[in-house]
């Protein structure tokens, strides 16, 4: 693609394109590469990134082995303003169309629990590898330190401007993300792209991402996991749970189970009320705790409290089980536990409460909640119903996913199916 020597000129463009995708993340390079394979030769492609290089946040997926998809995923595991509208978009792409996708570019998969999806060789390296390999097999440009300020439209397409000086497109896909992990390529300006031509966003909320809360126990588990039941829950009574392993941080509660609460809790007002409850016993219900303690008791006379919990729990979190409950000193011995003090106890391991004591931070967080209204997209195509000719996918949407490969497959599915479509609409309209 040759690029001209005047820039931004009414008739003179630094690129002159078929279809510009802006944004280089997974959906952004699922939706250039199905464009590419449906263009006919000839036809200029282009990728647009603001990053240094395209792919950083996909880099970072699954702890770098790049959760691809999930074998369960499909319309009704995503909060959404308009669930018709994922629903159309997967009988387009579902998981195997993705699978087959990926094993066209040449990647192996594996399939491991919770039917999680992973490259065989573990590498998201590979996964960004194969894809901007096949966009050079394609011919299709990767324009990166390059972003899109403005979106024109004009009667044979679309002006972009961008630091490189005007573009040209007669079709955009706009794939640029949303505001999760700034420090990996997360931004908002995707969302000031799309309000001039009229569409909406939703509010936007950090997701899949650790949970800030309050206790004066938190210091001392600090790395510390283990097998719960959580749920968050507000004055008005639980909002969702699951279970699953959480890690205690400082001042806060991460692992997939709170990851998992988070999206659910997302879009909740996060007032002094909202809190966490963890079951740190799921598997017996109260009166097997107490059975439990009491036979303990029995059993254990000679112990401090200190280490009436060590094997049940680990040590660090045995004693603050035990501090929530308010018995202290830990130097008193088992022997003097009442009936009533072992009741407390069991019901602290049952339900031990955290305040929540704020919202989750961008930086932490895998996902957006919240974004521009599906609404104001056709679900078949990912092309706006405000401005023909343009088109949107992935996390920039107000679709977001459960954590375990759920929101890549949105990102897929949405990008290939818009790719796909902004190809077909081109070949219709024989510009």
């Amino acid at each position: 693609m040759k690029q001209k020597e005047t820039f931004g000129t009414t008739n003179t463009y630094a690129y002159d394109l078929d279809i510009a995708v802006i944004g280089g993340g997974a959906a952004g390079l699922s939706a250039a590469i199905a464009a590419g394979r449906a263009l006919p030769d000839g036809a200029k492609l282009a990728v647009l990134d603001a990053q240094p290089r395209c792919g950083r946040k996909l880099l970072a997926t699954g702890n770098g082995r790049c959760n691809l998809t999930n074998r369960t995923a499909g319309p009704a595991d995503y909060h959404t303003d308009d669930p018709r509208a994922v629903s159309r978009v997967f009988s387009g792409v579902n998981v195997d169309d993705t699978l087959a996708f990926f094993e066209s570019l040449g990647l192996v998969w594996r399939e491991e629990e919770e039917g999680r999806i992973y490259p065989a060789c573990g590498q998201a390296s590979a996964v960004l590898d194969l894809l901007r390999l096949e966009l050079m097999r394609l011919g299709a440009a990767e324009v990166c330190g390059c972003r899109v300020e403005r979106i024109s439209p004009q009667e044979d397409g679309f002006v972009l401007r961008s630091p490189l000086g005007a573009i040209h497109t007669k079709q955009v896909i706009v794939a640029c993300g949303g505001m999760a992990a700034p420090q990996l390529g997360g931004v908002n300006w995707g969302y000031d792209l799309l309000r001039p031509l009229g569409h909406t966003a939703t509010k936007l909320c950090p997701s899949l991402s650790p949970l800030p809360v309050d206790s004066p126990h938190l210091g001392s588990l600090k790395g510390i996991r283990a097998h719960v039941k959580a749920a968050v829950g507000d004055s008005r009574g639980e909002i969702a749970s699951d279970e699953g392993e959480v890690q205690f941080g400082d001042k806060a509660l991460s692992g997939i189970v709170i990851f998992q609460l988070s999206s659910e809790a997302a879009g909740v007002t996060h007032g002094k009320d909202l809190c966490v409850t963890l079951d740190m016993l799921p598997e017996r219900n109260q009166n097997g705790i107490v059975a439990l303690l009491i036979k303990r008791r029995a059993i254990l006379p000679h112990l401090t409290l200190e280490n009436y919990l060590t094997g049940v729990f680990n040590k660090r979190v045995g004693m603050c089980l035990l501090k929530q409950a308010g018995l202290t000193p830990l130097s008193r011995s088992v022997s003097e536990l009442s009936d009533g003090d072992i009741r407390r106890l069991a019901g602290i391991i049952k339900s031990w409460r955290f305040p929540v004591s704020g919202t989750a931070a961008w930086n932490s967080a895998q996902v957006t909640s919240g974004g521009v209204r599906l609404s104001e997209f056709d679900g078949m195509t990912m092309q706006s119903r405000l401005q023909p000719g343009l088109y949107a996918a992935g996390e920039l949407l107000n679709a977001d996913g459960r954590c375990g490969g759920f929101n890549l497959q949105w990102a897929w599915s949405s990008g290939i199916l818009a790719g796909r479509s902004a190809a077909e609409s081109h070949a219709r309209s024989g510009r």
